[in-house]
């Protein structure tokens, strides 16, 4: 338990920072492979790909004002789906970075993409949905609408598990 703080806790607290500036939609997320992340095949094993996407996708909600914006209101995101597809293996204490953004609208959900990238290789792909609950119960497709004003973009462009233009700095 402690090695799993030791090891989660600074990722937390970076993504905690205040946000000066203009607010970004997508969110590139710095990582690194820990020993705790790796099973008997010697890579990053499935339950720590979920965790870093959570730790990204709270960075994301974090850094867009998202998360400040719709706690004001009492309106909390759930994750509804998440399927994660693994192309390539991430090795012990290999640095890769998740690329987090909001691609679009399904009814009531906010579907978001996050891409788990080393240079411009993918090496994992998770295609989330996210569920609004608020005082009245499932926000309906308009009430999402009007909460996600504003953080649509459009997907990283990937080609063949390869980035296509350069991801964003």
């Amino acid at each position: 338990m402690l090695r799993y703080l030791a090891e989660t806790l600074p990722r937390v607290l970076w993504g905690l920072r205040p946000t000066t500036g203009a607010r970004p939609l997508h969110l590139r997320t710095r990582h690194r492979v820990g020993l705790g992340d790796i099973d008997l095949n010697r890579h990053m094993n499935q339950a720590a790909y979920a965790r870093v996407c959570e730790h990204a996708r709270v960075s994301w909600m974090l850094r867009t004002g998202a998360l400040q914006g719709w706690r004001a209101i009492g309106v909390n995101p759930m994750v509804a789906r998440q399927t994660l597809t693994y192309r390539r293996e991430l090795a012990p204490f290999q640095r890769f970075c998740v690329e987090t953004r909001a691609v679009g609208l399904e009814d009531r959900l906010l579907r978001l993409e996050q891409v788990l990238v080393v240079g411009d290789r993918v090496h994992a792909r998770d295609d989330l949905a996210l569920l609004f609950v608020g005082p009245g119960g499932v926000q309906s497709a308009a009430q999402v609408a009007e909460l996600c004003e504003g953080l649509l973009t459009g997907p990283l462009p990937v080609e063949g598990w390869r980035v296509v233009s350069g991801p964003p700095a």
